[in-house]
């Protein structure tokens, strides 16, 4: 980690519901906020890495819907992402989506939104879910230039110095205030910010990104017709 990301505020601090757990580099934040809901602790646990080359939390959520529409929580951190950068970083730092949840920084790729459910079943209501966020920084030095075509990270985009801390209690109060609406309004506002920041003519391999539906599946169009792809079907299966 260079000079420009030393922190002067750790730890970060949560707004009111959320609590924070900080683990190694070498440890799973997505894994531990997965495991804290297994042995019995309550929702709103956000595990966090110390501060290095990439930015690494996830958050422990009890939804008390059906796994399909849960899934929506990732669309809401997505969001809640895009609306950080955008409040912290330059103006020519944007923030897109491409399916099914990765960050794209000025058109490359700088991270993803990660997702688990303590089952994959659409239509039951999962024990927990916990969606969390892995994004590059800065450049960690294990690869050459030109060896990762398509990737970037935030601090190459021109961000600037941005603490660790400052991105952490800002994406997690954007979060909160987007869950706060999805509660109140539904999925349609997250559908809305969501879209408007999908990457432009975006490919799913070899299908044509068509939208959203009013669900948060993806419409994907290929030479057989158009399906729809919900983030059930991009869970991963973690070792707890």
């Amino acid at each position: 980690m260079t000079d420009e990301w030393v922190e002067a505020g750790w730890p970060p601090v949560f707004p009111p519901l959320l609590s924070g757990q900080e683990v190694g580099q070498g440890d799973d934040p997505t894994v531990t906020a997965a495991r804290s809901m297994v042995d019995g602790g309550d929702p709103g646990l956000v595990a966090y890495a110390e501060p290095g080359d990439r930015l690494r939390f996830a958050i422990a959520l009890a939804p008390e819907v059906p796994l399909d529409r849960a899934v929506q929580m990732a669309h809401t951190l997505m969001v809640a992402i895009g609306d950080s950068i955008g409040a912290l970083a330059p103006p020519e730092v944007a923030v897109e989506y491409r399916w099914p949840t990765t960050i794209l920084v000025n058109g490359a790729a700088a991270g993803r939104v990660r997702l688990a459910a303590s089952h994959r079943d659409a239509a039951l209501e999962p024990d927990w879910l916990v969606v969390g966020l892995d994004l590059r920084l800065e450049d960690d030095g294990s690869a050459e230039p030109g060896d990762r075509p398509g990737e970037t990270t935030l601090y190459e985009e021109g961000s600037g110095p941005i603490a660790v801390s400052r991105l952490l209690e800002s994406m997690s109060r954007h979060f909160l205030t987007w869950l706060r609406r999805w509660e109140e309004d539904g999925f349609r506002p997250i559908h809305d910010a969501w879209r408007a920041r999908a990457e432009p003519g975006m490919m799913v391999g070899d299908a044509v990104f068509v939208g959203l539906d009013e669900d948060g599946r993806a419409l994907l169009k290929d030479a057989v017709g158009t399906r729809a792809d919900s983030l059930a079907n991009h869970l991963e299966d973690l070792t707890l």
